[in-house]
């Protein structure tokens, strides 16, 4: 049976100097990923955003190129309507 007395005391937190700065920095520190030793950390995240920026470049290049042969068909269509319009208005269609 768990003593419920005993759960419920706070722990002794050492501050120094009762400064909160220090406890900040204490905490931060404890907080951080433990470093391996000659590796850095992010050696290890770096690889997915290099592979997911290379992504979004291929997609962008290739919603580019759609666009591109887009714009080059509508300009023909453009062009035709023009000259069926001209053929209209000088009597030849």
């Amino acid at each position: 049976m768990v003593d419920i007395g005993r759960a419920l005391e706070l722990p002794d937190i050492d501050i120094p100097n009762g400064d909160i700065r220090s406890l900040r920095q204490q905490t931060a520190v404890l907080v951080r990923l433990p470093s391996i030793p000659g590796r850095a950390v992010e050696r290890f995240f770096s690889t997915a955003r290099t592979e997911e920026a290379n992504r979004i470049a291929i997609a962008m290049g290739i919603a580019y190129e759609e666009d591109r042969r887009r714009a080059i068909i509508m300009r023909a269509k453009a062009r035709a309507a023009a000259r069926i319009a001209q053929a209209i208005a000088e009597g030849r269609y």
